[in-house]
């Protein structure tokens, strides 16, 4: 498996084309919305750090399924194939490079944060910024997913969609307690609550709620099943 993941890893790092949405605009809207208003508390900054690192992680990890769906547009998943490869190892190499997609967004954004004064222990440091990188695997399956199962222009589609919509409803953008109250339930089971909560949590210097850590855990493994279902069945249209 790990010579596949390399070669994954090195194809995406000829492409950069991510790099302007992913890193430049949740970089961009977090100086701007930190700067807005009066003296934002530590609370607040870290709030809209984590939203907007997770903002981009969101968005470039759904994005890898319009790659996907290309690939298998191309023809290289049949080549793919060739490899004695199982099903669930292709799909968690993909995962992890999808995930690997995720890092600059997160560590830029917290750089940002430092310098517009975030007050982090170094623990805490590393913990947000681990937490948000494996937090992002059950949207990375659901890329995935949508590019095994989709053409490419229809992964797109889909993918930009459920991007804007889990930003909004999740929480990223806005704070959940100002949704209407059958909005805030929609919320709090969608997979990036619970991805930008436990983050948040630690920040907060709070123990993240059990239930975000159960919701984030079913998710990852429901969508590791579609994720599978959707790559198998690329096969059986082969």
């Amino acid at each position: 498996m790990f010579p596949y993941l390399w070669l994954e890893l090195r194809r995406l790092v000829r492409d950069s084309s991510y790099v302007l949405v992913s890193v430049l605009l949740p970089v961009g809207m977090f100086l701007l919305f930190s700067s807005l208003g009066d003296e934002a508390t530590n609370h607040d900054l870290v709030q809209l750090m984590v939203g907007m690192a997770g903002f981009g992680a969101v968005g470039i990890t759904l994005n890898s399924g319009t790659g996907i769906a290309d690939d298998r547009a191309r023809g290289w998943l049949r080549q793919l194939r060739l490899l004695p490869l199982g099903p669930a190892k292709v799909v968690v190499a993909r995962g992890l490079c999808a995930m690997a997609l995720s890092l600059p967004p997160i560590a830029i954004v917290c750089v940002a944060g430092a310098f517009k004064g975030v007050d982090l222990s170094v623990a805490q440091w590393v913990s947000v910024a681990a937490l948000l990188w494996l937090g992002i695997a059950p949207v990375a399956l659901l890329g995935l997913g949508i590019g095994y199962l989709c053409a490419p222009q229809q992964a797109q589609a889909i993918g930009l969609a459920l991007f804007v919509g889990m930003s909004m409803v999740g929480g990223l953008w806005i704070e959940v307690s100002d949704f209407p109250g059958w909005l805030q339930v929609v919320s709090k089971i969608t997979p990036v609550y619970s991805y930008a909560e436990i983050p948040r949590s630690v920040g907060w210097d709070e123990v993240p709620h059990a239930f975000d850590i159960a919701a984030l855990a079913a998710w990852t493994i429901a969508l590791m099943a579609l994720a599978l279902f959707a790559y198998r069945r690329t096969g059986r249209r082969a």
